[in-house]
């Protein structure tokens, strides 16, 4: 028995790949782009190197399964500055305000979730995205952030323990960004 693919989209717009391929490439992107930034951190004193590269491997992936080649530099950069400015924001407001406490890795996942999903949204110029791509990676992040918060200090290298604490940040925000920019952009075809 053979079945006819039916396609509903428009001839102007390739297709993407299914939720999955969103979901898979947010994990890696933003895994393996949290894994060399973290290690850059630690390993240079420099977090704001570590969250721009975190921020621009996993926009840039995301691109990719986007399929949209013109604009993965683009989503590189943007997601680059949005990761860099909200998660150093997340940090260094609260130190500021007040003095360091264990709800900080709330405030440090949840602002530099919502201004990355934030930069991703801006990128593809699609202002009813922003809100909820940002919304759901300030919900992966602040998970990611406050389940690594203290639980790698001690047990690993310093080096080691910056790279995996930064590449289950990413895995876990990466999984609600890809997920969701997998679903706006399922409904957008299906709109079409």
């Amino acid at each position: 028995m053979h079945y006819a693919r039916i396609s509903l989209m428009s001839s102007n717009r390739k297709p993407t790949g299914s939720l999955l391929i969103f979901v898979l490439s947010g994990i890696l992107g933003f895994g393996i782009g949290g894994a060399i930034g973290g290690a850059i951190w630690v390993a240079l004193d420099a977090p704001h190197l570590g969250f721009g590269i975190l921020g621009a491997v996993g926009g840039a992936s995301l691109g990719m399964a986007l399929r949209q080649w013109k604009k993965i530099w683009i989503l590189a950069f943007a997601s680059g500055i949005g990761f860099d400015i909200g998660l150093l924001m997340g940090f260094f407001v609260p130190m500021a305000l007040l003095e360091p406490a264990n709800n900080q890795s709330f405030f440090v996942g949840t602002v530099g979730g919502a201004i990355g999903g934030a930069s991703i949204g801006i990128a593809l110029k699609s202002w009813r995205m922003i809100g909820l791509l940002s919304l759901a990676t300030a919900i992966g992040y602040s998970i990611g952030v406050w389940t690594t918060w203290d639980t790698l200090r001690g047990f690993t290298p310093q080096i080691l323990g910056g790279a995996i604490t930064l590449a289950i940040w990413g895995a876990i925000g990466g999984a609600f960004l890809g997920s969701t920019l997998g679903l706006l952009e399922r409904k957008h075809r299906l709109e079409k």
